[in-house]
């Protein structure tokens, strides 16, 4: 098993490394072509195997192929179909790519292609793109498009073209794309050569002659030379154009296409017959014949490189066809066996997350029977507590209700009788004695008096609550550990005992919470009376917490709190963000009492 194991990932990690070593070929061949060197991408095309490739990447591999084809040979209709090839395989959101493919495939339409795909098809698509990615070079490609497909037979044409070639130059400077616009200009200057505008054909040849001589690329200087002495000779002025056909025939180095050698030769005869030289001109034209000849020649020995050329090829794509077959075949039991084994992972996984998942709910039951019990028995200790603070305010009541009654009659009957001994006090040390016995009497009554009403009205009323909270404000401050301040507003009238002593320990338990938990520095108590409701807020600068779900257990006894709030009909909110501090804000509703005073 474990061996059969091992070769799967050995199969898993080569075809990974295929795969990679493919795309790396990809990149490669992207490199030669983009520095012309065609010769070496030939020899790269045919060592890429494409069979585990992406459609994007097949995308890629079609194209190079058709600009490799393109650069080596005259034949435009097998790069036209490996464009076709790229077309199809290309993703639908790679609109940069796309854009590319087809404008290749336009310019295998302008060089007559037959059965290729219609013109306006193909720059409505690309010109969709150029819109909808507002990117400077591919709108300025859509106004080329139709500038290259115009006939320039009719004045409406030429102008159209100049009009999209100064929209062109627009959009490019608006984007510093200097490089552009001096194609641009150079186009502008073509087309007022072909108008016959000498003058501002002139005027663009002037201007980009020192332009390209500056960043000496002398292929298009030569082409600016040819161009401004064929606008020289149409204004008549052969002399300064025969000037430039020789620069473009003879400055920096020879003009290597043969063409092209043709077509600057000619006009440098028709020239020099223009102007009276008709020694010369037939010179250069059995010059420009001789040349003619020997283009011809190299066209046949060209024509036959390339039947050879085809025929290898069928050869040797015979041979990638039947190996690709072998191959495909070969990665068939591959796959397979791949399948098998994944199917099978899958199938241990899943019944490991199965098992996995009994055990977490297993786990969360006894989670939820442990907060059951606890909640349980929180709520029995909530229960004790308020059975417990009952009981004593029914027994204080009782006790203050024994002083008052009972003892505080007797009192009152002994000082009436005492009073009938004075009229027997005859001597003044006698009277003092009297006086002062009464004196006792009078403040021993008043001690009972005061203590039967402080019993009566619970465990806070010797302070009561804001002077009982203002003490603990004082000790917690006093600590330097701590700024705690109590504001308050309208409380002039006396709570519920029972309530009184559960604001005061719900404040206290708050406190407590943002010395253990909040590291704040500052905290603040507001009570505020309202409509018989008492407003509670209790606000820190502290590190704070996520109160958006409050833990059934959250160690800081909030739960608490909140039942015993709820119990009292009020509402408990808790505001609290990391960093930010936390607000407890409490309503609570009461009952007019007897007055403070």
């Amino acid at each position: 098993m474990e061996t059969k194991t091992f070769l799967i990932l050995v199969i898993v990690i080569g075809l990974f490394q295929n795969c990679h070593a493919q795309s790396e070929k990809l990149n490669d061949l992207e490199s030669l072509n983009k520095n012309a060197h065609f010769d070496q991408s030939k020899t790269l095309i045919s060592e890429i195997d494409t069979i585990g490739l992406s459609n994007a990447n097949k995308a890629r591999y079609y194209y190079e192929s058709a600009i490799t084809t393109s650069n080596t040979t005259t034949d435009l209709v097998q790069p036209y179909q490996l464009l076709l090839k790229a077309k199809d395989k290309v993703p639908k959101d790679s609109l940069n790519f796309r854009f590319k493919i087809n404008d290749e495939l336009i310019y295998t339409y302008l060089s007559s292609v037959e059965n290729a795909l219609p013109f306006e098809d193909l720059v409505s698509e690309n010109c969709q793109i150029a819109q909808l990615t507002q990117d400077p070079k591919m709108l300025v490609n859509c106004n080329f498009y139709y500038v290259y497909n115009e006939d320039y037979e009719s004045e409406t044409s030429i102008n159209r073209s100049l009009r999209l070639l100064r929209e062109s130059k627009k959009i490019a400077k608006n984007n510093n794309l200097s490089k552009l616009v001096k194609t641009i200009e150079l186009n502008l200057g073509i087309v007022h050569d072909l108008a016959s505008h000498g003058d501002s054909a002139l005027h663009y040849f002037n201007v980009l002659i020192p332009y390209y001589k500056q960043i000496e690329d002398f292929e298009t200087l030569k082409d600016l030379y040819n161009s401004k002495g064929i606008t020289l000779k149409k204004s008549k002025q052969y002399k300064e154009a025969i000037i430039y056909f020789k620069k473009a025939l003879e400055e920096h180095y020879p003009i290597e296409n043969h063409e092209k050698m043709v077509m600057v030769t000619r006009n440098l005869a028709d020239a020099y017959y223009l102007n009276n030289n008709y020694k010369r001109s037939a010179t250069l034209y059995r010059n420009k014949i001789r040349i003619s000849d020997s283009l011809k020649t190299i066209d046949a020995a060209r024509s036959l490189e390339e039947l050879e050329t085809k025929f290898k090829t069928a050869e040797k794509e015979k041979e990638n066809l039947q190996l690709q077959a072998d191959k495909k075949n070969q990665r068939t039991q591959i796959y397979l066996l791949l399948g098998s084994v994944i199917f099978l992972a899958l199938l241990g996984l899943f019944i490991y997350n199965n098992q996995r998942k009994k055990k977490l709910l297993a786990q969360k039951e006894q989670e939820l029977e442990k907060q059951r019990a606890d909640t349980i028995l929180k709520n029995q200790e909530l229960a004790t507590i308020d059975a417990m603070i009952s009981g004593q305010e029914k027994e204080r009541k009782r006790l203050a209700e024994e002083l008052h009654d009972n003892l505080g009659s007797s009192l009152t009957t002994v000082k009436l009788y005492f009073e009938n001994l004075k009229s027997n006090v005859k001597d003044e040390q006698g009277l003092e004695v009297y006086n002062r016995t009464e004196k006792i009497l009078d403040d021993t009554y008043e001690t009972i008096r005061n203590m039967s009403h402080n019993r009566n009205n619970g465990v806070l009323a010797s302070r009561g609550l804001i002077p009982s909270l203002q003490a603990l404000a004082d000790k917690i401050t006093s600590s330097n550990k701590l700024t705690v301040e109590l504001i308050h507003h309208g409380l002039d009238k006396k709570l519920e005992s029972s309530i009184e002593l559960i604001i005061f320990r719900t404040v206290q338990e708050l406190l407590n919470n943002i010395i253990k938990h909040a590291q704040a520095t500052n905290a603040t108590i507001n009570l505020t009376s309202y409509d018989e409701n008492l407003n509670i807020m209790v606000e820190d600068n502290g590190r704070g917490f996520n109160a958006t779900v409050l833990p059934e257990t959250d160690g800081m006894g909030l739960i608490n709190i909140e039942k015993r709030v709820e119990n009292l009909d009020g509402t408990f909110e808790v505001d609290s963000h990391p960093g930010r501090g936390t607000t407890i804000n409490i309503d609570i509703p009461y009952y007019d009492q007897t007055n403070y005073s």
